[in-house]
């Protein structure tokens, strides 16, 4: 199975678009032997987004921005796209140098000539251009939590922007969920404050919590999850909210959350903050394997992602077992003594793995193992929706940071139909445009851009232009 590349030009064409074309990865998906039909092709805009802003700081020196690990991202109504950086935050020290300073130095440079941390939630338009920058960068510098962010969740991670247009953030790092007004958070800048929070900061639902004057942060992990709390979370990964009546809520709004990298499951909330049910375990070990309605037991994320379609159902990445499991909202029941971890059978599961090929009906493993089923998105899509959403949602959109991929699977058959960027069906982990180094969310716009943020080594977000879209919703 082979992905083709070639170059495509629309539209004017002057030194903007010859340079486009020549920087650009474009992606031709495979055909579909059975009905001869093609998927969508997309082309990295490697001019977006645009240069951060560089603000002029005490010095009189002009400091430019520097985002650090992309790890979520987000669209809102306006085609806004939002990114949640694990930035060089202020309070923590890189090669001696304390960041976060007004001079700035992020690498040891000379303070006078080098860049500052953005801020942890960086807004762009749909042309790249920065239009807002807001959050409490600041991390608690003193006693047992030295190290852990103060404010918002630390380990930065997912985000989701709602039907009501505000943005909602998790942390692999920490138990707790914020929401935000995204208009008044932006005039705030480093003093916004959240809107309503789920958990409590530092106070994880864990089976063994810390002793007395311990830090409480350590009590967040994957080896010592109690998956049972009405209240509390332990390192939620994602989060999406339902702009339907819930079926067992009975009100607008409902909050899915992926929680995720300590506990093992999907815990729903109502729309204000109150528990209403949840569905999921650890599985014994990680393996492809493991019963259906079960999450990975270690490997980071798991549940990874949450995102709900417009069929109705909850789409959840299962990251260390390589598979998206789909699940009934009314998988959400109430935790009890008799039924600690409630399991829930999914009504369907796409096995990132284990493809069946566009030329065979069999399932076949396209690439060595390794392969992770790290975050989702449908294309085309527009996701505060929801079930609400008027686009077909034929696709999915699934970041593999195994194989440094982003695949793109045919939703009613699972087929894969290729692999975005110009890495094309191998990993290739680079930093040109087009290339993959820890690909980690993705998002889609209502024009049918993809949108994929990379953390550790990658630390940008792309844009993935729909070709002749307007063809295909």
């Amino acid at each position: 199975m082979k992905i083709k590349r070639y170059m495509a030009m629309a539209g004017t064409v002057g030194a903007a678009a010859i340079a486009f074309i020549l920087a650009t990865g474009l992606w031709q998906p495979l055909a579909k032997a059975d009905r001869g039909e093609r998927g969508p092709s997309f082309a990295v805009d490697p001019f977006w987004p645009k240069p951060l802003p560089a603000p002029t700081g005490k010095d009189g020196v002009a400091h430019t921005w520097v985002t650090g690990e992309v790890a979520g991202s987000c669209v809102d109504k306006s085609d806004n796209v939002y990114t949640f950086n694990r930035g060089w935050e202020v309070g923590l020290t890189v090669g001696g140098v304390l960041q976060g300073n007004e001079g700035g130095a992020i690498n040891g440079q000379d303070a006078s000539a080098s860049a500052i941390p953005s801020p942890p939630i960086v807004a762009y338009d749909s042309d790249g251009n920065t239009i807002a920058g807001w959050g409490n960068p600041s991390l608690i510098q003193t006693g047992a939590d030295y190290g852990f962010a103060a404010y918002m969740p630390h380990g930065a991670h997912g985000c989701f922007i709602d039907y009501r247009g505000n943005i909602w953030v998790a942390g692999n790092g920490d138990g707790i969920v914020q929401e935000y007004n995204p208009h008044t958070a932006a005039v705030a800048g480093a003093n916004a404050q959240f809107v309503m929070q789920i958990g409590t900061k530092g106070n994880c639902d864990t089976t063994t919590p810390p002793p007395a004057g311990a830090n409480p942060f350590t009590s967040c992990n994957e080896t010592n999850d109690a998956n049972t709390s009405h209240t509390l979370l332990n390192e939620p990964a994602d989060v999406a909210v339902d702009p339907d009546r819930g079926p067992i809520s009975g009100t607008r709004g409902d909050i899915y959350i992926a929680d995720g990298y300590g506990n093992h499951r999907i815990v729903v909330f109502n729309a204000k903050g109150q528990y209403v049910g949840q569905w999921g375990k650890a599985c014994a070990t990680d393996s492809e394997d493991c019963p259906k309605g079960t999450f990975g037991a270690t490997g980071g994320g798991h549940p990874h992602c949450v995102v709900l379609g417009n069929d109705g159902l909850v789409y959840v990445c299962d990251r260390p077992n390589n598979r998206i499991q789909v699940f009934k909202k009314t998988c959400a029941v109430p935790s009890t003594t008799a039924n600690p971890q409630p399991l829930c059978q999914p009504v369907r599961v796409i096995d990132i793995n284990r493809f069946p090929t566009a030329t065979k009906g069999d399932r076949k493993a396209i690439l060595l193992a390794g392969t992770r089923a790290c975050d989702m998105d449908f294309w085309p899509n527009i996701d505060y929706l929801a079930s609400k959403s008027p686009t077909s949602q034929k696709n999915i959109i699934d970041v593999d940071l195994g194989n440094d991929n982003t695949w793109l699977i045919e939703k009613s058959s699972g087929i894969v139909l290729g692999a975005l960027g110009a890495c094309g069906i191998a990993p290739c982990p680079g930093h040109n445009a087009g290339h993959f180094a820890f690909g980690h969310t993705t998002t889609v716009d209502s024009e049918g851009n993809i949108y994929v943020a990379e953390t550790v080594t990658g630390r940008r977000i792309q844009k993935f232009v729909a070709i002749d879209h307007h063809r295909r919703f």
